[in-house]
């Protein structure tokens, strides 16, 4: 008899936010959906895919990615992180690179966590292809 997870209690919205990549980078179906809330209100929306709503919609996504056997990583840039006692939201710059090392994209990426009874928790993935990465210009004094 296989032996039940035990569900994972992510201290953090960066707790979660590692557990993410690192589900999709292991194409692990579980883990992946251990990170988000079990909620028919979570949404995800994948580079030029459909937006995806509650929680069977976004397992059921996840699990097509990951029949794929292309093995993905990412490297996150340009992070910017806002959070308070019970919602974080991340945005950076994903730059999506095949095991064989070779570039496959990059993608504006948002994620909103919820601090939930049971840990912190994904509530929403947004990603959209780019083709630029434009920075913010420097600030100076106001005139």
């Amino acid at each position: 008899m296989a032996k039940a997870r035990t569900p994972a209690i992510f201290t953090s919205p960066q707790d979660v936010a590692t557990a993410f990549y690192q589900a999709i980078e292991a194409q692990d179906l579980d883990a992946m959906m251990a990170t988000w809330a079990d909620d028919e209100e979570i949404v995800c929306v994948h580079p030029g895919g459909a937006r995806m709503v509650g929680y069977e919609a976004v397992r059921s996504a996840w699990e097509q990615i990951f029949a794929s056997d292309t093995r993905l990583k990412f490297r996150l840039e340009h992070v910017v992180v806002m959070d308070t006692v019970g919602l974080a939201m991340q945005s950076a710059i994903e730059h999506v690179v095949a095991a064989d090392g070779s570039a496959r994209g990059a993608a504006a990426a948002t994620n909103v966590y919820l601090r939930t009874p049971s840990g912190w928790r994904l509530v929403c993935h947004h990603a959209s292809p780019v083709t630029t990465v434009v920075m913010p210009a420097a600030t100076g004094p106001l005139h």
